[in-house]
């Protein structure tokens, strides 16, 4: 049998929730990954969606489904153990029924045994089962899914489309009559709200998954998080005080050869605060994400300089907590990527890629990473940073398709010709100095003659990705961020 929790949580309103829930940990014995995954929209496909909502008009709802997984019927025989006042408690509620199931384990402690009808929260198969269940509903009402995404779901209503998105229980409705979206809140109310009525929130502000939708100005959205950086910037301890311009000094990627390690409470901090920037970096702020990603690298022996690291980063979002990213797009058809690659910046000698895209103003994607392998020159730097983004490059021109836009214009934007054309001719253009490069650095090669990407050469200068393949300083640094955050320069922080 499963152990029985009861578990407290302080939502964003500062409500406090109880939801009990089994401790599945016994169920990964038995249970394979895929009846266990929980399949949740991608962050970039919210952006996406987000993205169309504010470009087309949209009405946009959020809404949360009380109690999911227990309106979800559970699909094999599980028992759960309540012990202690859990089971005092339960037995309370309903003498008559109960009292007779209640008994004492060999210590003496309450304990009572009872079977699941319902997919309660803990076991490890839930998530799945309330997904199955949505879909066959959302499929039944006229939805087809997104094959590129299994959390988004799309249908023609009226000559328009209406967009679901969902990431376990919580959902975004968007659709450009509000009529529309108020017809599916009902059919969801119906299904779903029979004990406890849908938690729904309407107009141009939504608390969705940890950040702010704020569409009040037409034709854009603006992701915020301030209030998660406020109390993050709270938990700090008094050494990490003041702000600071950039993230990230110069050295950012240099390692003592004998650095002196964090003790364990450090060390603790040092982690907690780094898993919370990724958070943040991967949603409202990637204007950190370079420092973020020499940060994560580092928390299993993090050292004083590392430390140090953490609070520079730490200091410049104090002093630009008021910095938002806001989306637009000028033709959602139309999909601009900037990739670049700085060479051998690493103690290991490896390179960095960093990459961007846009379908407008602001970017909906992007990524900072050490490469993996080490490479000879700077030209084969940048091919094996095009392929780190390849498939994200991809994957979003199949993911519109799949919403119903085809894409007209796939563009990569590089700064290094002859990594452009290796990329436009493969192997055809290679000569010693780069005929060893492994073949699947050629896979581009592919995608740019099947016409599903074609590569422009851009000015180093104007090369966003550029910001996230090193610790930039001054007007270069504030320059490109304004450009990622699609910042005007009347409010640049």
């Amino acid at each position: 049998a499963l152990n029985y929790l009861m578990c407290l949580k302080e939502k964003r309103s500062g409500k406090i929730k109880g939801r009990g829930c089994a401790d599945g940990r016994k169920q990964r014995l038995y249970k394979t990954k895929e009846e266990t995954s929980a399949p949740t929209v991608a962050i970039e496909s919210l952006f996406l969606t987000c993205t169309i909502d504010a470009k087309e008009r949209r009405t946009v709802a959020t809404t949360d489904i009380p109690g999911a997984f227990m309106q979800t019927d559970i699909d094999e025989v599980i028992h759960v153990r309540l012990e202690g006042p859990l089971a005092t408690l339960l037995a309370k509620v309903n003498p008559q029924l109960y009292n007779k199931y209640l008994e004492s384990d060999r210590k003496g402690k309450p304990v009572m045994y009872v079977k699941l009808k319902k997919a309660l929260y803990g076991t490890l198969q839930a998530a799945m089962l309330f997904w199955k269940d949505l879909t066959l509903k959302l499929k039944r009402w006229g939805y087809e899914i997104n094959p590129y995404d299994w959390c988004v779901a799309n249908k023609m209503v009226s000559g328009a489309q209406c967009t679901v998105v969902w990431h376990v229980d919580d959902l975004k409705i968007s659709h450009v009559d509000p009529t529309v979206v108020e017809s599916l809140l009902d059919l969801l109310d119906g299904e779903y709200g029979k004990i406890n009525p849908l938690v729904t929130t309407h107009g141009k502000l939504h608390d969705y998954l940890g950040m702010t939708l704020d569409y009040s100005d037409d034709g854009n959205v603006k992701i915020v998080m301030k209030d998660y950086i406020t109390k993050m910037l709270d938990e700090l301890p008094d050494d990490m005080n003041g702000e600071a311009a950039t993230p990230a000094s110069l050295h950012l990627f240099s390692i003592r050869e004998n650095p002196v390690l964090l003790d364990e409470a450090n060390s603790e901090l040092f982690h907690h605060f780094t898993a919370k920037l990724l958070f943040l970096s991967k949603r409202a702020r990637p204007d950190i994400q370079t420092a973020v990603s020499f940060l994560t690298k580092r928390v299993k022996a993090p050292d004083e300089d590392d430390y140090k690291k953490l609070r520079r980063t730490m200091q410049y979002l104090r002093g630009s907590i008021e910095l938002l990213l806001t989306l637009e797009a000028d033709d959602v058809r139309v999909i601009k990527w900037w990739v670049d690659a700085s060479y051998a910046v690493h103690d290991d000698m490896k390179s960095h890629t960093g990459g961007t895209m846009s379908m407008g103003k602001g970017s909906i994607y992007s990524a900072s990473k050490t490469q993996r392998l080490n490479t000879k020159s700077s030209t084969e730097a940048e091919l094996v940073g095009v392929d780190d983004v390849s498939a994200q490059i991809l994957w979003t021109r199949y993911f519109l398709e799949g919403q119903g836009y085809l894409v007209k214009d796939n563009t990569l934007y590089q700064d290094n010709q002859s990594a452009m054309l290796l990329e436009n001719n493969g192997r055809a253009l290679s000569s010693k100095r780069t005929r060893h490069i492994n073949v699947r650095y050629f896979f581009v090669t592919d995608r740019i003659k099947a016409k599903e990407l074609n590569v422009e050469y851009c000015p180093t200068g104007e090369m966003v990705a550029d910001y996230f393949t090193k610790p930039l300083q001054g007007s270069a640094f504030r320059k490109l961020r304004d450009i990622i955050m699609n910042v005007s320069r009347r409010t640049t922080v």
